[in-house]
């Protein structure tokens, strides 16, 4: 993960290169098959809380 102690103190092109590409370091980007699966739990969470039970 990212040492934010050490970005602090870093300068813009300094904390590009501590970070490298993607997310803090993190993946760039994700297979579909996992942002499906993440979209589909945010598409069913909404759908319960506009479904109720409203108090």
């Amino acid at each position: 993960m990212v040492d934010f102690d050490r970005m602090r103190v870093r300068d813009p092109a300094g904390v590009r290169e501590l970070l490298g590409d993607g997310n803090f370091g993190g993946l760039y980007e994700r297979p579909d098959a996992d942002m499906l699966a993440l979209w589909a739990v945010g598409v069913d969470e909404t759908r319960a809380a506009l479904e109720g039970p409203w108090s």
